[in-house]
């Protein structure tokens, strides 16, 4: 399941930001963050800056339900548990490395629409 817009809204408001805030650190308009709340992938660069900002993997922003992940009072996982946590600033992220991951995320996410599919077709 992609649960990047329930995320980039969990994220936003855990910042206590309106759409507005959020839309100026990204340098996009707030419709653009309205709309990636609404469900539509921001382009690359933006899914960048929002790794960045957040300090946050990828794959944890699209994968995994963060509002359901509660955070330790020191705001990490709790050691041992799969819990959300915030990723450190990594100084290595590159657009190359990105771009290679987004490839991965676009294959997995065809797989679960494919796998989506073919049960809908099976249930009529």
């Amino acid at each position: 399941m992609n649960y990047f817009s329930k995320n980039i809204k969990f994220l936003r408001e855990e910042r206590k930001w309106g759409q507005a805030e959020l839309a100026r650190q990204l340098n996009v308009t707030r419709d653009n963050v309205a709309s990636y709340e609404r469900g539509s992938i921001p382009k690359l660069e933006v899914l960048v800056k929002i790794v960045n900002l957040f300090h946050i993997e990828l794959n944890h922003l699209v994968e995994r339900d963060l509002e359901a992940m509660p955070l330790s009072p020191m705001g990490a996982a709790d050691p041992g548990n799969e819990r959300y946590h915030r990723a450190e600033p990594n100084e290595e992220l590159t657009l190359e490395s990105l771009q290679k991951l987004v490839k991965v995320q676009e294959k997995y996410i065809r797989a679960l629409e494919e796998k989506i599919g073919a049960g809908t077709k099976g249930s009529h």
